[in-house]
C-alpha cells in the first residue's frame, strides 16, 4: 500500500507529504539509536516523539513514513524540517499498539 492509500484509509492526519513510497513493513520504536541500526527500509515508523531528530533519522532509515501516535504533533522545527526533506509526517490519536494493527491490517505487512 502506498502512503497516501494509507492515509487515506486510516482517516490520518497529514503534518507533512513526501513522494509516494511503498509501505513494506513496521517499526515501533523511540530509542532513536535502536530505529537507526533496527528499523527496515520502506518501514511505517511508529513513534511519540515529535522533535526534529526524528526528521534526521527518518532520513537515515530511509522510511516510508512517520506515524506520530497518541495525538502527538511535530513540533515546529520538526514540520520545517520534515517539508524541507520532503518526509511524510502523519498523525492518529491511536495508542502506538493500535496504530501497529493499523498498518498490519492495512498494508498487509
Amino acid at each position: 500500500m502506498t502512503v497516501s492509500e494509507f492515509v487515506k484509509a486510516g482517516g490520518l492526519t497529514v503534518y507533512s507529504e513526501g513522494e509516494e513510497r511503498q509501505i513494506e513493513s513496521g517499526y515501533c520504536g523511540d530509542f532513536l539509536s535502536n530505529i537507526i541500526s533496527r528499523a527496515p527500509d520502506s518501514c511505517a515508523w511508529l513513534t511519540v516523539m515529535n522533535n526534529v531528530n526524528v526528521a534526521a533519522v527518518a532520513t537515515l532509515i530511509d522510511c516510508a513514513c512517520i506515524l506520530l501516535c497518541e495525538n502527538t504533533a511535530p513540533d515546529e522545527p520538526f514540520a520545517a524540517r520534515a517539508k524541507q526533506l520532503g518526509l511524510w509526517v502523519l498523525g492518529t490519536d491511536k495508542n502506538v499498539y493500535e496504530a501497529a494493527k493499523l498498518v498490519a491490517s492495512l498494508c498487509g505487512v
